[in-house]
């Protein structure tokens, strides 16, 4: 049997984010600020944060930093 990400339904991501939403992610992101916090002050959930950061990682749309994806 196959395993999918995301498969399940109760999951309820909402993976589209607006220009302003990744506007914001990015000062946040290069503030700080923790993936916990981000996802609070953008009132999304933790794992649609995470998944935020690991694509733009991904395409070179965010840096590393010292506090690492935790942040402060």
């Amino acid at each position: 049997m196959k395993y999918f990400l995301f498969e399940a339904d109760e999951l309820e991501l909402n993976l589209l984010f607006s220009p302003a939403e990744l506007r914001d992610f990015q000062e946040l992101w290069q503030a700080g600020i923790s993936m916990t916090n981000i996802a609070k002050k953008m009132r999304r959930k933790p794992s649609e944060i995470a998944l935020l950061v690991f694509d733009h990682a991904e395409r070179g749309l965010i840096q590393k930093r010292e506090t690492g994806i935790f942040g402060l």
